[in-house]
Formats: structure tokens, C-alpha cells, sequence
């Protein structure tokens, strides 16, 4: 049985690691100018250390052949559906601190959210899955409270209107990148499903850790050698501070909470971590970031935390074939992956 300050320990884990990942990338794009493809391509390479010593030391049950150095040329060589997903998780991580440039802490956190949308949108229109109207009805109020969130920088909000504020390009292009970072999330899921699940082989949550990190570190490298400086630039892999350091680092650190919460935590735990999160990002966002703290996104965060309980807690799934309906979070788990945050 598993301990529950284990239990509460992974809830605080996962809830500190989710906000100050999401707080700490966005003062990272106030105060430096690292390229976050350094960062990602840094984390990425602490993740494939990590997991690849989990591997060579782990006795779970797997497909894979060999010990020790020979166990993890047998899972380089086996990983091959994983290019597909390590490209679509690259795409989502720079969409992320694109739309952190422009859109605060809190926003982000919880029109994130709606990766919950996506990955069920795409499970009913692929995978024919059906959903019960409990989970529908807290799929509407995810969007609802989504949309109070982002009230304040349409310029729409009572404040805004007597301020004669107007929507922003910033606007646009931050929350236009978050919209379709969780597209993207929703469509891993169900890669995830109807591709790599599809195999026989058992993998485990640190070898698919460790295959994913070999491809997003060949994508990042190469996409760092051929890209243009910007004029004035000091060049690559100048401006690092103890920042910049973290924030990879948080990166790399995710994947392993996750598979922690896989294994010893469940579903439940992983919606409170979720709602800490939305609290903690909101409003540190807000003192100490400067973000935006009004009536609207504060109703809006707290209608997203009920919704993520709602579609959490009910478990009337009528499934019209053999398939199930899974969050990002639980595909990411599987995975043992932190691309996608909360």
C-alpha cells in the first residue's frame, strides 16, 4: 500500500514543479535572451541521462534485450515511432514560451487547459469514442472559463471598456500560440493511441523517456546549427544565468514527477496537482510577474479547476469500440514525457 505522505509528497512535487515550471519560463522571456531552443535542447539532454540510468538499472518488465549499455542500444534502435511525437512536442515547446512573451503566467496555466477539449474532440472524431453529457457539460465550462480568462486582453472587459482598450497583435499572436499548442497536444494523444500503442512491445516509462529525448535532442540541434542570429546577438548559448539553468532543469524534472504519479498516484491526485497549479500561477503571476489579476481571471480560473473536476471525477465512458478517451496528462504519462505543461 502506498504511503499517503508519499502521495501528498508527489501532490506538492507536481503542483510546485507545474507553477514554477510555467512562472519561471515566463520571466525567463522578460529578463534573458537565451534562445529557447537551448533551453529545451539542455533539458532534453538532462532527461536523457536521467531516464537512461533508470533504464539500465530498471527490473520492470520489458520488451527490451540486453543489460546495461547494450539495453539502451536495443531501445535507440527500437524507437523509431517516437520521431513523429518528439517533432510535435518540439513544436509545442517553442509555442509555449512564444506565447509566454506575450500573455501572463496565469492565462497561460489555464487556457492550457484545454488540451482536456482537444484530446476528447479528437478521441470522439478518430477513435470513435463516446463521452457522457457530465464530461460534455464540463468540457463547455472548461471553455467558458477559459474565455473569462482571456476577457481582460480583448479589451472587452468592463475595465477595458471604460479604458478604451483595444485588442492587442500581442494578444493574438500569445494566446493564437497557446490555441495551437493544444491542438497539438490533442493530436500527440491520439498519435500516441492509434500508432505507438499499437505495437506488442512493452516499454516502459523510462525507455520511452529516454527514446523521445534522442530525437527532440537531434531536432534541436540541428535546428540551433542552422539558425539565423539576430543582429546584435552575442551569439549562441550566451546570456545562460541561474534562471535560464532552473527552468531547463524543471523541464527535465517533469518527466520523472510524471512517472512518479503514474506509478504511485491517480487520477484525482493529478487534478488537484492541476488546480494548485491555476492558483499558484495565477497569482504569483500576478505579484510578481505583473500579470494581469482581474475579477474576470480569477472567475475564469476558478471555473476551470471545476470543470477539470467534473471531467475527472466522472467515469460514465461509453466507449463504441475497444478504445479509450485519454487526457494529455495521461498520454504524457505514459510516456514518462514533460513536453507539454500543465
Amino acid at each position: 500500500m502506498v504511503s499517503p505522505w508519499l502521495k501528498t509528497g508527489i501532490l506538492i512535487a507536481l503542483c510546485t514543479q507545474n507553477a514554477s515550471y510555467t512562472l519561471l519560463r515566463k520571466l525567463s522571456t522578460m529578463t534573458t535572451t537565451v534562445n529557447s531552443k537551448e533551453i529545451l535542447l539542455v533539458g532534453e539532454i538532462l532527461k536523457l541521462v536521467v531516464s537512461g540510468g533508470f533504464v539500465m538499472v530498471s527490473k520492470e518488465p520489458s520488451s527490451s534485450k540486453g543489460e546495461g549499455v547494450s539495453k539502451l542500444l536495443w531501445v535507440a534502435i527500437h524507437s523509431g515511432k517516437m520521431f513523429v511525437l518528439a517533432g510535435i512536442y518540439l513544436v509545442m515547446n517553442v509555442l509555449s514560451f512564444v506565447s509566454l512573451q506575450y500573455i501572463g503566467a496565469g492565462e497561460f496555466t489555464v487556457c492550457a487547459q484545454l488540451k482536456i477539449l482537444t484530446t476528447a474532440s479528437f478521441s470522439v472524431i478518430i477513435m470513435g469514442t463516446k463521452l457522457s453529457e457530465t464530461k460534455w457539460r464540463a468540457l463547455a465550462l472548461l471553455v467558458v472559463g477559459c474565455i473569462l480568462v482571456a476577457i481582460p486582453g480583448t479589451g472587452l472587459s468592463k475595465e477595458g471598456i471604460e479604458g478604451g482598450a483595444v485588442m492587442t497583435p500581442s494578444f493574438v499572436v500569445g494566446y493564437g500560440a497557446v490555441l495551437m499548442e493544444v491542438v497539438l497536444s490533442g493530436f500527440a494523444s491520439i498519435y500516441f493511441e492509434k500508432v505507438v500503442k499499437s505495437t506488442t512491445e512493452v516499454v516502459t516509462i523510462w525507455e520511452r523517456n529516454f527514446q523521445l529525448s534522442i530525437y527532440s535532442i537531434l531536432i534541436y540541434g540541428g535546428l540551433l546549427q542552422f539558425q539565423d542570429l539576430p543582429a546584435g546577438s552575442a551569439g549562441s548559448w550566451s546570456g545562460w544565468n541561474m534562471i535560464t539553468f532552473v527552468v531547463a532543469a524543471l523541464g527535465a524534472l517533469g518527466g520523472l514527477l510524471v512517472a512518479a504519479s503514474l506509478k504511485y498516484a491517480d487520477s484525482i491526485l493529478k487534478t488537484l496537482a492541476t488546480a494548485g497549479a491555476i492558483i499558484i500561477a495565477t497569482f504569483c503571476g500576478h505579484f510578481l510577474l505583473g500579470s494581469p489579476l482581474t475579477h474576470d481571471v480569477v472567475l475564469g480560473a476558478c471555473v476551470t479547476i471545476i470543470a477539470i473536476l467534473n471531467y475527472t471525477k466522472d467515469q460514465e465512458v461509453q466507449p463504441l469500440s475497444s478504445n479509450q478517451v485519454y487526457s494529455t496528462d495521461d498520454t504524457q504519462s505514459k510516456l514518462g514525457s514533460a513536453s507539454s505543461q500543465v
